[in-house]
């Protein structure tokens, strides 16, 4: 059995993506290794040729964003009890999910991707493609994924 000495979860604050952190954790605790949190925020992306159809400053829905998703992942750490002190980590990406997640476990050597799964199939699964899936096979460390509506304790 490997030993895991980094591990990454992804979130974007569904109850899938909870419980796949909730797992990572007691996985962290168990093997003493280090907890990263990710949150992926989709770069703001408007069209110069038509600045009439900007939305609000994105500079400031940016910064509000990443406001926003700390206060989250803190909360989320806090709710991971005692004894952890996961890293967080906010990356604004124009990447698709997958990709920025494949990125950011590069970055911190991650050897365990723990990431939860929506549970989509036949049409749904064809128009959105799978994030888990694609991590699976693109990843460059193993990947656990965490089944919808399993609850494991942190």
């Amino acid at each position: 059995m490997p030993e895991y000495q980094c591990i990454l979860a992804p979130t974007d604050f569904s109850d899938s993506a909870g419980n796949a952190v909730h797992a990572a954790a007691g996985l962290a605790r168990q093997y003493k290794a280090e907890l990263h949190l990710l949150h992926i925020i989709a770069a703001q992306v408007y069209y110069a040729e038509m600045p009439e159809m900007m939305l609000p400053p994105m500079e400031g829905l940016s910064r509000q964003l990443r406001a926003s998703g700390k206060e989250r992942l803190e909360k989320l750490t806090s709710d991971l009890g005692r004894g952890l002190h996961p890293h967080i980590h906010i990356e604004e990406s124009a990447a698709r999910p997958a990709d920025a997640i494949i990125e950011a476990s590069a970055n911190i050597r991650a050897d365990l991707i723990v990431i939860g799964s929506h549970g989509r199939t036949g049409l749904m699964h064809i128009l959105l493609g799978s994030t888990a899936e694609r991590i699976v096979r693109e990843a460059g460390c193993d990947v656990l994924i965490i089944k919808p509506n399993k609850r494991h304790p942190a």
